[in-house]
């Protein structure tokens, strides 16, 4: 018997577990900051003088060798508000209304990359949430459509749990649902995408007349004061 279409209301008998929140955001004074912090990045890579140029990553403490530098301070206190804004929503069934929440910025880096410079799939250890932010996108893919039929030039890529299956399983309309077991996460200046950090996720090769250079970063959330680059919110609020 063909089973009846339903009207797209929500079933009482179904229970849907294990949902992943990332949370996708522009930040409202990246034109302002974006420049200052893309002179800092060349004039400290210039200063280490590593190899190689195409491929270059800071130290993740950036936060400690720069203290005071004010726009470096502004993305930080942008990108803790967002940690905070997708943990909360994450954890509201965990968390309640009471206590007060601390976001450490655990780590936090910068990246420069051109000439094909990738990065193979990883997670992030240590830490509940991590997230990339846009400084610069250069020619980096801006959608599925501008890169069609071919592979996306710099995009990050996030895999579901459901990925490792794929190969060994049988695919059939009942569990179309997981056919679609990746999202990409278009670079756009001044966009940042924070997810779980156990989420497995690489960046696609990037070549292009400009650089494409992006801020990395982890945290972890306490319910308590914490220590260091941290930040307190009130549940109430």
């Amino acid at each position: 018997m063909m089973a009846k279409k339903s009207k797209n209301k929500t079933n009482s008998n179904i229970i849907k577990l294990w949902p992943t929140s990332i949370l996708v955001k522009r930040f409202a004074h990246y034109q302002k900051v974006n420049p200052v912090l893309i002179e800092l990045f060349y004039k400290h890579r210039e200063k280490e003088n590593r190899a190689p140029n195409q491929a270059y990553t800071s130290r993740d403490d950036l936060l400690n060798q720069y203290p005071l530098h004010k726009e470096l301070d502004e993305l930080a206190a942008f990108i803790r508000d967002g940690i905070y804004e997708v943990a909360k929503e994450a954890n509201k069934q965990e968390w309640g209304e009471s206590g007060n929440i601390s976001v450490n910025i655990t780590g936090l880096w910068f990246q420069i990359a051109n000439g094909h410079a990738f990065h193979e799939t990883h997670v992030h250890g240590n830490c509940s949430w991590s997230g990339v932010y846009y400084v610069q996108s250069g020619e980096a893919s801006i959608s599925r459509e501008s890169h069609q039929g071919r592979q996306p030039n710099g995009n990050t890529r996030f895999y579901g749990p459901n990925m490792e299956y794929m190969a060994g399983g049988h695919g059939d309309y009942g569990n179309q649902y997981l056919q679609n077991s990746s999202w990409d996460s278009y670079a756009q200046d001044g966009k940042v995408a924070i997810f779980p950090a156990h989420i497995k996720h690489m960046a696609f090769p990037y070549s292009g007349e400009s650089d494409r250079v992006i801020v990395s970063f982890h945290a972890q959330v306490f319910n308590s004061n914490s220590k260091g680059q941290s930040y307190d919110y009130s549940m109430n609020n």
